[in-house]
């Protein structure tokens, strides 16, 4: 039956057009037949009549031949439109409405033969056929505003036909998109014996098989972090529109077609991207081929050559050749390559000369663009083949790149077009281009050049004391004035003085002057001996600052016409408005007076009705007033412009800038001074020119030219952000390993920064610059040297880097251990010391024109403190400039640059907290005098971080339906400046603080956790000990290189014995694959640091050994398992050569980054709810103390002493948890106590198996023993979940059979007898039973666990979070507990919980221990030696020890017993009595005493008759029984004794 995939289809269809439809099923309409060539010879007769030229086409058989390819076709089409326009009024109305009917038949006809697998030649593609259909649209759009004429269009829809070009190029557009996404590239293979092209699976996910790429691209976009929400809608469209072409071909054929399958997934993940719920489409496996074009041909060289495939096509072909060669030294692939590629040069060689020959470009734009664009991909592949090292062949199949001849360099450049620019600027685009790197080694360099003099002397000043020492200036440092010098900037100068620290800033300046000079174009002339710059380094500023494209600035020339000019920094005066400044009131009425009126019919302010006139706020400051008339014309002339006027109707707050700069008009003889309406939309990463301005004597008027300015993208605005050439990656490759050239990276080195690569791996400089002496051999220091007349005596080598650290472009500089540089901003150092050697005549103009130059920063974006620097500084200089030149008329004085941007968010929070409080006191708690947010429960209840104030206000908003306009107004006003203002504190280092341990140290300390919880199988106190650190700065014995340690554990996890019943290995198999994930993923960061390097980091032996360790076990245990093998057959066990499990490092582990930043660490942890994590690391060392002062009363009285106070703060923080009026704003603080108390109770237990008679004076505390606290922290948890079924079923009432209206207290049995209540205070909340969801549930639910399961698939983000933070507190109670006391159903429901969606994983602490009853461990026990011995005929339910240890006895009294077997059935005895003796361990102190002895006697009973069992085992597994570590000592019935006369209740 497919009536509802047919329902699917049309309403599919619909939506697309916007129409709505109650899914009738109607006939979808039958296509009608368009004939290109009748069309097109109309189009032509019709000009031919009025003698119009078109493109010297004369018949059909010219546009057929010539025309209609993917190379001509647009240019054609866009002259075809600028030539009607120009002629239109030639034509009669008739004529007019022919040729639209002509066009929209061409439009359709190409639609239905991209999109038809039966049609053939076909030379266009999609964005073809969009383009025609625009200039369609453009066309009748003319005829309307023109002519008024109405023309009917109608255009079709694409055939839904899976293996036409339009859904097989659409595929490969939305699979390119999507892996730009993660930073990949689609490529594409030729099959020689199909004839098909086909896209490789590898490029999309790192697998040959097609569904295991498949299935690895889906998790990498499902854990995509943030992106444009625009870039994620435009690729959901693509999947969208060929889900509907699958889903069609589904029903109509009743079988899923090729591909439908990957569709369907990747249009399921990239709607969930978009979408806070789940939006999934049932995916119906289909045969996945990736097949691009079946019927390609035989020579693929051809088709790159063809004028009819792609850009895309061709790319990904380009591609797929990196690929062939990137692994391969094959003798024969390298000369094919070769050939291949110099093939495709000379046809990219002819195509430059014909080109050349156009006079104008303006009719062979896109022809240009796309030849631009293959000189890119093919200088790609030339790269890639001169790295491979073909020594045997000394390098003679190397390849020069393709550069364009200035000829037709100059020919692009006076088109003067946008698309043309980025084209040719894109082929050079360096990737390492404004990344953290690139910018700080910028920054490093300019300040370094502001600190010393032409002769690269440290610049220095007489301190107090008569010493020469180096400037120091006053910077902003975290609010406060701080006093700085170079020393204190540059990591390798701190620790140097009197000669060693000139020689080596001398050395730094020099390196710093030539990254200067390669910021530009040069070359070194041998006759002068001097570097001569190929152009002024300013004008090269000029050619690539990206406000002349932006701006499109020209002059009038004497004869009328236009002449383009380019811009320096200096040229322009930009007013900031990022919408941060509200207290503006000139930016206030602008926006409110473009978003609140519609429409106006004038073309300046004063031509207004009166009451729209009124309508603009007049009251502006009088410092603000000389700018009004210039912001009333920008409102004016944005309201009447359609998308200046929509951009801030959707977001009032956008955020704009002001940009001035003069003109000329040569026919007037007079200057202009021109204002562009700068939008920047952050959401959608583009920014507008809107519109320009031209200010004249009577007033404002639209700009001729830039009447309605230009569109870029942030990537575009990147591209035309480049220098020079000079910044290209040359590779080499020695010995194995690949290097890159980039300029002055040895600078970075010199200076000591380490950098960091994005998965937070630390590359100190010895790991990614390159020592001289070493190789020197490689190094370009001689050519630098000679070129730039400085001497490289530096350590690292000034150009030379290891290729991987720079094959992730975000690569950074790593700030983490250097404060000022992290509070300060660079350029504003340099520029006080700029200040400082101006006001001591301590700087020449030579200086000032360089440190000018290098303080640039071209690319141009809205991020607010980028900005401020930079404009900072360029303001700073030319002030200094100003008055050097005794600069007295602002005419011939340099323009300052201005901002208009401040955050104030105290006082904007606690406005919005004050003006919503009079709707909701309830909630919101702030004082009518605060003055400070630094308490965040003092301004709204229940709050414990500044977030949840914020979620509370906005919370509060939302509901508050009774307010004001101008309260909603102002609310909304000053929320957007708090959220803009924290996050430019997070946005400037001022703010940054690291409170989180880096991912590395994390996974590691995670997996030996992990694996230190197999080992403790028997759930022990003693040894449930994970790798000690040191909790202490003061004392650092703990910091040892903790190798021995790693070899034991791997040893040991080698050995392990993951044996017993089918439940039991299965279990060990899911723990086991979850640590080896969890190592491969730290694995991977190991390998990409260890490669080519020299040694081995610290903790590699770790993690490769606990790999290989971990790849023995399971090849032993799982040999033919396909979950092993999948995960065995990945593994690379070598690295440089080696093999990983013979590598040897350092493998030191530490919580410095913790420890070292709390002062007081015992405080922190005892006080500070933002322990919790590091609680157990705490207690763990205390009790491996406990080990090592055994025996020495001195330090066992202090060690106890530390528990008693340990006590004290405990109880004392109990009791005051017990007085809190209410839950809100403490289950941090529940999390900690509970952690606490089992850290605590950890130490009794192993205190008291330590001690050998004697007592202790504090006992155990066990939460559920103080029913008070018990009951508070069940209600937390409770209520939690509560909240969050009372909300699912709000939002999903067609799921549930009550009135999803009522209080979720209403649909519970509170009057039951097994109703479960829990109290706070005076609250109440009670437990939902099984029985109660079964009422309320539509679906019958068999427990509470599966009710549970229900609700997470229903919950939002929010509700998800929610169920998180009582999942925790439930888990921590839970192990708290003592088994025997643990309520069987909850331990099922956190376990399927935690397993049920990936927000709820880690509700367990990432333990891998088992959480189980007392019974169900024992039954566990029972089962793993019944299986074990093969004992059959048993149930275990009514199983007696004696009948089995009998059975047992019979078992080991056979001759020969397998020794595996029995050692297996030893361990799990072993842990029976283990489990026994923890209960007597942990029940000491806390039964009555004939209780005790009872429970002492019945572990004794027990180990007797183990022992008796075992009696015809072999020694080794007798010695197991008889272990010292199973002896239950006189001290536990002592330690009883002392506290059972207190004992009122039993212990839970």
């Amino acid at each position: 039956n497919n009536n509802g995939l047919n329902c699917r289809v049309i309403e599919t269809k619909n939506s697309k057009r916007g129409l709505k439809t109650g899914c009738s099923c109607n006939k979808i309409r039958v296509r009608m037949s368009y004939n290109i060539k009748d069309s097109m010879n109309e189009l032509l007769e019709k000009f031919k009549e009025k003698k119009i030229d078109l493109l010297n086409i004369d018949n059909i058989d010219d546009y057929f031949n010539n025309i209609e390819n993917n190379e001509n076709f647009n240019d054609f089409w866009n002259n075809f439109s600028n030539t009607y326009k120009d002629n239109a009024h030639l034509f009669t109305t008739e004529e007019r409405d022919k040729i639209i009917q002509n066009m929209n038949d061409i439009v359709n006809d190409y639609k239905d033969k991209i999109s038809d697998s039966n049609k053939s030649d076909i030379k266009i593609n999609e964005d073809d056929i969009s383009n025609l259909e625009n200039i369609l649209y453009d066309i009748s759009n003319y005829n309307m505003v023109r002519f008024d004429e109405d023309n009917d269009i109608n255009v079709a829809d694409y055939n839904n036909d899976s293996k036409s070009k339009y859904f097989k190029e659409k595929l490969l557009k939305g699979l390119k998109k999507v892996l730009k996404l993660l930073k990949k590239s689609v490529r594409i293979k030729f099959n020689k014996e199909k004839s098909s092209l086909k896209i490789d699976p590898k490029s999309i996910g790192d697998s040959g098989n097609i569904d295991e790429a498949i299935e690895k691209l889906s998790g990498e976009l499902k854990n995509l972090e943030e992106t444009s929400n625009q870039v994620l809608k435009d690729i959901a469209e693509d999947f969208d529109e060929l889900q509907f072409i699958t889903d069609y071909e589904l029903y109509s054929n009743g079988e899923p077609s090729e591909d439908s399958e990957l569709v369907t997934r990747f249009r399921n993940e990239v709607n969930n991207k978009i979408s806070e719920e789940e939006n999934n489409l049932e995916v119906i496996p289909s045969e996945n081929n990736l097949i691009i074009d079946e019927n390609f041909g035989n020579n693929i060289i051809d088709k790159i050559k063809s004028d009819s495939v792609s850009d895309e096509v061709k790319e990904g072909i380009i591609k797929g050749f990196e690929d062939d060669i990137k692994d391969k030294s094959d003798e024969v692939l390298v000369k094919e390559t070769s050939d291949n590629i110099n093939e495709i040069k000379n046809f990219v060689k002819t195509k430059e000369e014909e080109i050349n020959k156009y006079d104008s470009l303006k009719n062979h734009k896109f022809k240009t663009i796309k030849f631009l664009k293959l000189i890119k991909y093919l200088n790609s592949l030339i790269e890639k083949f001169n790295v491979k090292d073909f020594l045997s062949q000394n390098n003679k199949n190397k390849v020069e790149k393709v550069k364009l001849n200035d000829e037709l360099m100059n020919h692009i450049k006076t088109d003067s077009d946008k698309k043309l620019a980025i084209a040719l600027k894109d082929i050079n685009n360096n990737p390492l281009k404004n990344t953290n790197y690139d910018e700080l080694s910028n920054k490093m360099a300019f300040v370094v050049l502001a600190a010393g003099d032409e002769n690269g002397r440290l610049v220095k000043e007489i301190d107090k004391n008569g010493n020469l020492v180096p400037i120091s200036v006053t910077v902003s440092y975290n609010g406060e004035e701080k006093q700085l010098s170079i020393k204190d900037i540059i990591p390798s100068l701190r620790n140097l003085e009197g000669e060693e620290l000139d020689d080596k800033f001398s050395q730094l300046y020099d390196i710093a002057l030539v990254k200067y000079a390669e910021q530009f174009n040069n070359y070194y002339d041998e006759n002068s001996d001097q570097v001569i710059f190929s152009k002024d380094p300013i004008e090269i500023i000029k050619d690539n600052n990206v406000m002349t494209f932006l701006l499109n600035p020209y002059n009038v020339l004497e004869d009328g016409n236009y002449k383009g000019f380019d811009l320096s920094p200096e040229d322009v005066y930009i007013t900031m408005n990022t919408n941060n400044n509200l207290e503006s009131n000139l930016e206030s009425s602008f926006r409110s007076f473009v978003s609140e009126i519609n429409e106006i019919d004038a073309n300046n302010f004063d031509e207004l009705p009166e009451d729209i006139k009124a309508r603009w706020n007049s009251d502006i400051p009088e410092e603000e007033r000389a700018d009004e008339s210039l912001y009333k014309a920008l409102a004016v002339h944005c309201i009447r412009n359609t998308r200046c006027n929509n951009y801030f109707k959707e977001n009032n707050l956008i955020p704009f800038n002001i940009v001035s700069y003069n003109s000329k008009d040569e026919s007037k003889g007079i200057d202009l001074m021109n204002h562009s309406l700068i939008i920047n939309d952050d959401d959608n990463k583009e920014i507008c020119n809107a519109f320009t301005l031209v200010e004249n004597l009577e007033g404002y008027e639209l700009d001729k030219v830039n009447g309605n300015g230009d569109l870029f993208t942030y990537e575009e605005l990147n591209i035309l952000n480049n220098n020079s050439d000079n910044h290209e990656m040359n590779k080499i490759k020695i010995n194995d390993n690949e290097y890159v050239e980039k300029f002055s990276i040895g600078f970075l080195a010199e200076c000591g920064f380490d950098l960091e690569k994005t998965d937070g791996t630390t590359l100190k400089p010895e790991d990614y610059a390159l020592e001289n002496e070493e190789f020197n051999d490689v190094s370009d220091n001689e050519i630098i040297e000679r070129k730039y007349l400085v001497k490289n005596n530096g350590k690292y080598n000034m150009n030379v880097v290891r290729s991987d650290v720079f094959d992730d472009d975000v690569t950074k500089v790593k700030l983490d251990n250097n404060n000022n540089i992290n509070d300060i901003s660079l350029k504003d150092f340099g520029l006080n010391l700029i200040k400082y050697r101006n006001e001591n005549n301590r700087i020449t103009d030579n200086e000032l024109t360089t440190l000018t130059i290098y303080g640039n920063d071209n690319e141009y974006h809205s991020r607010y403190n980028n900005v401020r620097e930079s404009l900072n500084l360029q303001n700073g200089i030319k002030d200094i400039k100003n008055e050097r030149s005794r600069c007295t008329e602002s005419r011939t004085c340099l323009t300052k640059t201005y901002i208009t941007g401040s955050f104030d968010v105290e006082k904007k929070l606690i406005s919005s907290l004050q003006n919503l409080k009079k709707y909701d006191s309830e909630n919101i708690k702030v004082k009518d005098e605060e003055t400070s947010i630094s308490s965040p429960g003092e301004l709204c209840d229940g709050a414990e971080t500044l977030l949840n104030v914020i979620e509370t206000l906005l919370n509060s908003f939302e509901n508050s339906g009774a307010i004001t306009k101008e309260d909603s107004e102002k609310f909304i006003t000053d929320m957007n400046e708090v959220i803009n203002g924290l996050n430019y504190r997070y946005m400037n280092s001022n703010y940054k603080t690291d409170t989180e341990s880096k991912f590395v140290t994390d996974k590691l300390d995670e997996i030996l956790k992990n694996i230190t919880q197999l080992f403790n199988d028997d759930d022990q106190d003693l040894s449930n000990i994970n790798i000690v650190y040191n909790m202490d700065l003061s004392d650092k014995k703990l910091d040892y290189d903790k190798t021995y340690e790693i070899e034991y554990i791997t040893n040991k996890l080698k050995e392990l014995d993951v044996s017993g019943s089918e439940e039991t290995r299965q279990e060990y198999k899911e723990k086991l694959l979850d640590i080896y994930d969890k190592v491969s993923e730290v694995e991977e960061v190991f390998d990409r640091n260890n490669n080519g390097g020299e040694g081995f980091l610290n903790n590699s032996q770790t993690i490769y050994s606990v790999k290989e360790a971990l790849n023995t076990l399971l090849k032993s245990n799982d040999p033919i398992d396909e979950d092993v093998n999948e995960r065995l057959n990945r593994y690379k066990d070598t690295i440089n050569g080696f093999k990983k499990s013979e590598v040897k490092s350092s493998n030191v582990l530490t919580m410095d980054h913790i420890v070292g930043k709390v002062g007081n660490v015992y405080e922190f942890i005892m006080t500070d709810p933002k322990s919790t994590m590091y609680v157990k690391k705490y207690f763990d060392a205390l009790k491996d103390n406990m080990f090592e002062i055994n025996g020495n009363e001195v330090e066992e009285e202090l060690m106890m002493e530390k528990i008693r106070d340990i006590n004290r703060i405990i109880n004392e923080k109990i009791e005051k948890f017990k007085k809190l009026d209410e839950s809100k704003g403490h289950f941090e603080e529940g999390a900690h106590l509970i952690e606490l108390i089992s850290g605590y109770n950890e130490l009794i237990s192993t205190k008291l198996i330590l001690s050998e008679e004697k007592a202790l004076d504090v006992n155990y505390i066990y939460i559920p023993n103080d029913i008070e606290l018990y009951r508070r922290l069940m209600y937390m948890t409770t209520s939690k979940y509560n909240k969050v079924v009372e909300g699912v079923m709000r939002n999903n009432p067609e799921d549930f059979r009550v009135d999803v209206n009522r209080p979720i207290q209403e649909h519970i049995r509170t009057n039951n007898k097994d109703a479960q209540s829990y109290t706070f205070n005076k609250n109440t909340v009670y437990k939902i039973s099984q029985h109660d969801f079964e009422n309320m549930f539509n679906e019958k639910v068999n427990s509470r666990s599966e009710a549970s399961r229900k609700i997470i698939e229903k919950a939002t983000p929010s509700q998800l979070s929610d169920l998180n933070t009582g999942y925790r507190i439930d888990y921590k109670l839970m192990d708290h507990t003592l088994p025997s006391y643990r309520d069987a159903d909850k331990i099922k429901e956190i376990n399927e919980v935690s397993k049920s969606n990936k927000m709820l994983s880690d509700i367990k602490n990432n333990d891998i221990k088992y959480l189980e009853t007392h019974e169900q461990r024992e039954d566990r026990y029972v089962n793993n030696i019944i299986s074990r011995g093969n004992l059959k005929n048993i149930n275990i339910k009514k199983l007696k020890y004696s009948t089995l240890f009998s059975k047992l006895s019979n078992l080991l009294s056979k001759n020969n017993p397998n020794k595996e077997q029995v050692s297996g059935i030893t361990k799990d005895l072993g842990n029976m009595c283990m489990n026994k003796k923890n209960e007597v361990v942990k029940l000491s102190g806390n039964v009555p005493e004939s209780v005790f002895i009872e429970i002492y006697n019945d572990y004794n009973n027990l180990k007797s008759k183990v022992s008796i069992s075992l009696k015809n085992a072999p020694e080794t597994s007798i010695s197991i029984i008889n272990n010292s570590n199973l002896n239950v000592k006189i001290s536990l019935v002592n330690h009883n004794k002392s506290f059972s006369n207190k004992i009122n209740t039993k212990v839970m």
